[in-house]
Parts: C-alpha cells; sequence; structure tokens
C-alpha cells in the first residue's frame, strides 16, 4: 500500500530518479500493521522516524484525493480535472460509464502530447493565440494540459506567463470563457468567511491574490489581472508538483481608476473606482481570515499589489500567517 512507480522518484528538474522525494514511504512500511496504518491515515499523518538513515525526521502527510465514485462519465468528460479525452482506455470506459462517449480510437498521453504542441507550433508567430489554446485546454483536460506544462516547461512557460500574460490579462473580459478561482467586491464585506466555503477542494495548499492594481507593466487592470495568478499557479503545478486541485487563484476586485475599462461593456469586473484606505485594509483582512479560517495551513502569495500597499500588506500580515510577496522580497 505504501510503494510508489518509478516515476514518481523522478526528479522534474533532472529527469533522473531521485529516491529521497519519497523514500520516506518505504522504510517504515513492514513495521506498520493494518491497525496503525488506519489510525494513522485516519488523522491525515504518518510519522517515520530515521527515514532518510541521516537521523532527521520526515513527515508524509496524506491529502485527501479527488473521488470520481459518484460521478458518472458524461460528469467526468465535462470535468476538466478528471476528463482525459480519447486517452481512456478502454476498462476505464467500462467502469467509468463512457463507452459510446468517446470516438473508438484510444489515444496515449503521449500522443496526445504530441499533437497538441504540433497545432501549437503552427502558431508560433502568434503567442497570444498561442496562450488562448492553453487556456482551452487547461479548461477542458488539465491532463493533458499539465503534461503539455511539464515536458516542454522551456517552451510552454513564458506562453503562459511572462511574456505573454500580460497581453492575456488585456483581453480576460473579451475572451472570458470559464470561471476559475475565486471574486471578491465590496459588495461581498461581512460574507467573505461564507463565501470560502463555496469553493469546492476540501483541501487548498497555495492561494495567489491579487487586486489588479499593478499588472506587469501596464498598470491597474482591474479584474482582468486574474490572469496573473491563474498563470502563476499553472507554472507552480507543472515545475513545483502541487497538485491542480490544491491550488487557488484569487481576485480582490475593489475596483479600478482604468477609465477605459470603466466605460468598456465587456469589462467583467466591479465598475466603480477603486476602494481606498481604511475601508480597503478592512476589506483585505476579512479576506485573509477567511482564506486561513477555511485553510489554516495554506500558503499565501501576495502578487502584483501596487507599491502603496504591497509593503504595508506584507508587514502587517507576515509575522502571524504563512504569506510572501516576491515582488517586493
Amino acid at each position: 500500500a505504501l510503494t510508489a512507480p518509478p516515476s514518481a522518484f523522478r526528479n522534474l528538474s533532472t529527469g533522473r530518479q531521485d529516491p529521497r522525494r519519497f523514500a520516506v514511504l518505504l522504510p517504515a512500511a513492514p513495521m506498520l500493521c493494518r491497525g496503525s496504518l488506519r489510525r494513522a491515515t485516519r488523522f491525515g499523518r504518518l510519522r517515520f522516524h530515521r527515514a532518510y538513515g541521516d537521523g532527521t525526521d520526515a513527515r508524509a502527510r496524506f491529502l485527501k484525493p479527488l473521488d470520481a465514485r459518484h460521478s458518472d462519465g458524461w460528469d467526468i468528460l465535462n470535468n476538466p480535472l478528471w476528463n482525459k479525452g480519447t486517452a481512456f482506455t478502454w476498462a476505464e470506459r467500462e467502469r467509468l460509464g463512457l463507452r459510446g462517449l468517446l470516438p473508438a480510437q484510444v489515444r496515449t498521453i503521449e500522443e496526445q502530447v504530441s499533437n497538441f504542441v504540433t497545432q501549437l507550433s503552427a502558431m508560433d508567430d502568434q503567442p497570444l493565440m498561442q496562450n488562448l489554446m492553453l487556456q482551452d485546454l487547461q479548461a477542458r483536460n488539465e491532463t493533458l494540459y499539465h503534461r503539455v506544462l511539464v515536458d516542454h516547461v522551456e517552451k510552454m512557460a513564458p506562453l503562459v506567463y511572462t511574456p505573454t500574460v500580460g497581453a492575456a490579462c488585456q483581453h480576460f473580459s473579451s475572451r472570458y470563457q470559464r470561471s476559475r478561482g475565486m471574486f471578491f467586491t465590496p459588495e461581498d464585506a461581512g460574507e467573505m468567511g461564507v463565501m470560502m466555503r463555496n469553493w469546492p477542494r476540501s483541501e487548498t495548499q497555495v492561494v495567489v491574490v491579487t487586486d489588479g492594481s499593478r499588472i506587469l507593466g501596464l498598470g491597474d487592470l482591474g479584474a482582468n489581472g486574474m490572469g496573473i495568478p491563474i498563470g502563476k499557479l499553472a507554472l507552480y503545478c507543472a515545475v513545483g508538483g502541487i497538485a491542480p486541485h490544491r491550488v487557488l487563484p484569487v481576485m480582490l476586485d475593489f475596483g479600478t481608476n482604468n477609465e477605459s475599462l470603466l466605460r468598456d461593456p465587456l469589462y467583467r469586473g466591479y465598475r466603480q473606482p477603486r476602494v481606498t484606505g481604511d475601508r480597503y485594509y478592512a476589506l483585505v483582512d476579512e479576506f485573509v481570515r477567511a482564506v486561513f479560517s477555511r485553510f489554516p495551513n495554506v500558503l499565501l502569495q501576495w502578487e502584483d499589489f501596487s507599491s502603496d500597499k504591497a509593503s504595508n500588506l506584507l508587514a502587517k500580515y507576515r509575522e502571524n500567517y504563512l504569506c510572501f510577496n516576491d515582488d517586493i522580497q
């Protein structure tokens, strides 16, 4: 029950096998009876002493996995976290109720990656369109999306994040397709703790939050700045190995002072001038308390806040909450 396939030991940065990453699970296995394993996993944590053989303690924390037992075939195909398109094997199609819902040809994940990268490469002179193709893939098949990022990170990173993400943010409202992450506005004051319960995942490890006030070198993009947390978390999943269903992008949509956005009929954000002063900090404080109340062990990253707020927010929360701001640290 505690073994892992050889691929699990592979170091993503070097491609070599790295036994230290998962060896923590193996030495203690013969000493665990069923009862002790059951008790340990019930509390979500196992502690193995001297697992590395160098005197250090190590912990393996078991997080609740995704559960498809209550989903039927059609739900699975329409859930990007589950869907993997024609890569479902015949056995999986039979077991998950997918027979007749997919074309007959079964494609391996490697074949899918090759096909998508070929299509993407045909638009090498249009990076914004490539970003949109990746967004579309993420919205329907996250298995393939993250495999493409992992296998071709040098090519994909500039398309998912800087420099292409800036142009993608400018078109966020006009090309909006599918909800991703959470949005909070001043109208939600007093309700943010309740709203956090609307997020469907029971475990979240990383939250990246922005208020859209200083997006790259583009200034105030309001709610359109949501592309930044989404893109950054995609790289954290691909390169950092964080499970895609355990990240949360957040937009603190407290208005915008960008007149062109306020006049834009397609703008999706809170169509009011930016909240400032004590009211702004009170709203941020309510959000911080709400997110850490729901996910006490989460890592919160402040992203692309204007310089007049970034230092104040970091100084206020860094001693009491697990948070950082890579723009100023």
